[in-house]
């Protein structure tokens, strides 16, 4: 009974720290299996446990000892357990001794028959194989232990490979904003300093728009008194220096030509040379070989002249003359203006003193003027009144002349309409002639054959003949590059020529309207005044206009439109610059 106390200690030592071993670390894991070296360990120190035993056993009192049945169920008893079940089974064992001590003398062990035994042993065997299967239980729960802390480790290996990356992205994301207030403040800035820089701008665009207008106004006034001075400038002083003018001109204009045609000559006297030079070097290579007769020589000789002279016809002609030189200039004014006439104040005051001088002596004979004709309106009232009844007579012969006058017409209209009749051939006739005679002269400049037929139809067919003749060669001409180049210097001359001839009718004619003018103006100067006499007409006066002024309210838009243009930006009301287009609120 004992014994099967001590076995259900050892069972219920074995049960209970199954549950605790799930709480321990991996290395105070009773279920793991140890290594070689603990092994052994192990196996030394039960060695030692074991003689240690047997000297304790030596040293025992009698009643404390056991039998060998005990001692073999104690050998059977599970050897890995906790120190809870050594723990219990010491308990057990003291207990036992004191109730052996309480008899007073250890009890006769009663002999056990052989059912108890297989009783007993029927629970050893499954005492331990339900020790076998909470071991293979425990094993398994182990590798599921292990599974789970190795799932753990992954899993904590990922949170903190998550939580190093959240890291990172925080402080990222705080360098960023860091750089992003960092740049806003800069650019704060920036716009303030821009703004800034506007404003002193814009100051110093009112000042100098406030400068311009005052020199536009004493531009203005001085260009006032520029024309006024021109206009008291003698005439002759203007014609001088007009003159001065147009002789610069003409002086850079030989200069122009005298440096291109010093340039042309250059070239053409080079090239003769050249001409020259390889001409005689012909000749010597000629003269080199058999002697030949002296007229062949002569031949030969002026053979080589006239070739060089057709040469030197040629190289001059591919060179420009002097005129199309000069049809090539392109007049250019220097842009000077005229200097003023005066220059000294006083100048002007003489010319105000010779003003004044004719203006008194005008004065004066406009009073004597005026005075005349009070006198010539006088006579002329007088000759009115003695002329009326001369001129009622004069009107009735003037009526009755009249009648006659358009009896003689009415006579003449019929004569000249029998007269027309009669004449109508003789015009066709004359234009027919005008037109032989204009025939006859451009037949004489074009054809120029005094031995041709004065018939209008043949010179109009030989004529013809000339002009098909002369185009054909100019074309011939014009195809080579010599040739096109003399059409054009020709065409470029009769140009000017033509142009030159405008610019002289166009000058006569204004110099014929000039003097048209100025006769105009002193006949006028010398005509009579008349003096007007009596009230002047006065017409009625217009009603007062009432005008209305319409206030239109500034909303800042013009301004706002200039600073776009200029600066390319503008400042709203609220104070914040802007780069578009401002529009016109509704």
């Amino acid at each position: 009974q004992v014994e099967v106390c001590s076995l259900g200690v050892g069972r219920g030592a074995a049960r209970e720290p199954a549950p605790m071993t799930l709480m321990l670390d991996e290395e105070d894991n009773p279920f793991k299996l140890p290594p070689d070296d603990q092994i052994f360990r192990i196996r030394d120190q039960e060695r030692q446990r074991r003689l240690e035993e047997r000297e304790r056993v030596k040293t025992m009192k009698v009643w404390e000892k056991t039998t060998a049945s005990s001692r073999v169920h104690k050998n059977r008893r599970i050897e890995d357990g906790t120190d809870e079940t050594q723990l219990a089974a010491e308990a057990a064992r003291q207990a036992r001794n004191q109730r052996a001590e309480s008899t007073g003398r250890e009890t006769r062990r009663e002999k056990e028959n052989i059912a108890d035994f297989v009783k007993k042993k029927r629970e050893m065997f499954l005492v331990q194989m339900h020790l076998d299967v909470q071991k293979a239980e425990i094993l398994k729960l182990d590798e599921r232990a292990k599974q789970k802390e190795e799932a753990l480790r992954k899993s904590q290996q990922m949170l903190d490979e998550d939580v190093t990356r959240f890291d990172a992205f925080l402080q990222n994301n705080d360098q960023k904003a860091h750089k992003a207030l960092k740049s806003a403040e800069e650019k704060t800035k920036l716009k303030n300093e821009k703004i800034q820089k506007i404003k002193h701008l814009r100051s110093q665009l009112s000042a100098i728009q406030s400068e311009i207008a005052k020199f536009r106004e004493q531009k203005d006034e001085c260009i006032k008194f520029k024309q006024f001075l021109e206009k008291l400038t003698p005439q002759e002083w203007k014609d001088q220096k007009e003159q001065e003018k147009a002789d610069r001109k003409m002086h850079r204009k030989q200069q122009w030509v005298a440096h291109r045609m010093a340039g042309f000559k250059a070239q053409e006297k080079a090239e003769i040379e050249a001409e020259e030079r390889a001409m005689e070097e012909k000749a010597q290579e000629n003269s080199r070989g058999r002697r030949r007769p002296k007229r062949e020589a002569e031949e030969e000789a002026k053979e080589r002249e006239r070739e060089l002279e057709a040469r030197k016809r040629r190289i001059r002609r591919k060179y420009p003359t002097q005129e199309a030189v000069e049809g090539e200039y392109v007049e250019e004014s220097s842009g000077e203006e005229m200097p003023l006439y005066f220059e000294e104040p006083k100048q002007l005051l003489d010319v105000f003193t010779s003003l004044e001088e004719s203006n008194l002596f005008l004065i004066q004979n406009s009073q004597d003027t005026e005075q005349a004709v009070e006198e010539l309106q006088q006579k002329y009232e007088e000759i009115k009144r003695s002329s009326g009844a001369t001129t009622n007579k004069m009107k009735q012969n003037i009526a009755h002349l009249e009648q006659q006058i358009a009896q003689e017409n009415a006579r003449c209209d019929q004569l000249r309409q029998e007269v027309s009749e009669k004449h109508r051939s003789s015009e066709q006739e004359d234009l027919l002639k005008e037109v032989g005679e204009k025939v006859v002269e451009v037949h004489s400049i074009c054809v120029n054959d005094k031995e041709a037929d004065p018939d209008t139809q043949e010179m109009l067919k030989a004529i013809e003949a000339k002009l098909e003749e002369l185009i054909h060669f100019l074309q011939e001409v014009e195809g080579t590059e010599l040739g096109a180049r003399q059409v054009e210097a020709l065409e470029k001359q009769k140009d000017l020529d033509r142009r030159k001839n405008q610019r002289k009718l166009r000058i006569d004619q204004d110099n014929r309207k000039t003097e048209e003018r100025r006769k105009a103006s002193l006949q006028r100067s010398q005509a009579p005044i008349h003096k007007k006499i009596g009230k002047q007409i006065m017409f009625r006066s217009a009603p007062i206009s009432q005008e209305r002024r319409e206030v239109e309210e500034d909303d800042g838009f013009e301004e706002n439109c200039k600073d776009h243009n200029v600066f390319g930006i503008w400042i709203n009301k609220e104070g914040i610059p802007n780069a578009q287009k401002p529009a016109r609120p509704s």
